[in-house]
């Protein structure tokens, strides 16, 4: 028997017992998951089976998604309600995130290894994985690279 659940056994555990609940906005933002996984394995961008990285990383445009709805519907309306939920149900299953002070932290330190602006971004963003938004990144090396 296993002891650790791939995530997506474990997000599949999850959407039967909110299934179960038999209340739709618990049961939600799994089944959009399962959608996304879905559509990933069957898309033949992956190697299969998915791995928890990938996955992770399925999750995180997922939050992204949601992070713009929010901002495009009113607290009152039942899409932002949803969306709100989705975001925190989901965010569950991110990594700890990293703060910008041990991101600049890990810049200053690769930054002595790195000339090259455009490398060091891959740097970076390769040691930070999914702890620290991908797209500000780019801006605190530029930024840290000028001073």
């Amino acid at each position: 028997m296993r002891l650790m659940m791939s995530l997506k056994e474990t997000i599949n555990q999850k959407f039967i017992e909110e299934f179960k609940t038999r209340i739709a906005i618990r049961r939600y933002p799994y089944e959009v998951m399962k959608q996304r996984i879905m559509v990933a394995e069957k898309s033949g961008q992956y190697e299969l089976p998915l791995t928890d990285e990938q996955i992770t990383n399925l999750i995180v445009k997922e939050c992204k998604e949601r992070e713009e709805l929010l901002s495009i519907y009113k607290p009152e309306d039942e899409q932002y309600i949803l969306a709100k939920y989705t975001l925190e149900e989901l965010s569950k299953y991110l990594p700890k995130q990293m703060s910008e002070e041990e991101v600049i932290k890990i810049i200053e330190r690769l930054k002595g290894t790195e000339a090259n602006t455009g490398k060091l971004i891959g740097l970076v963003v390769k040691e930070v994985g999914n702890c620290f938004d991908k797209s500000k990144i780019a801006g605190l090396v530029k930024q840290l690279c000028q001073n």
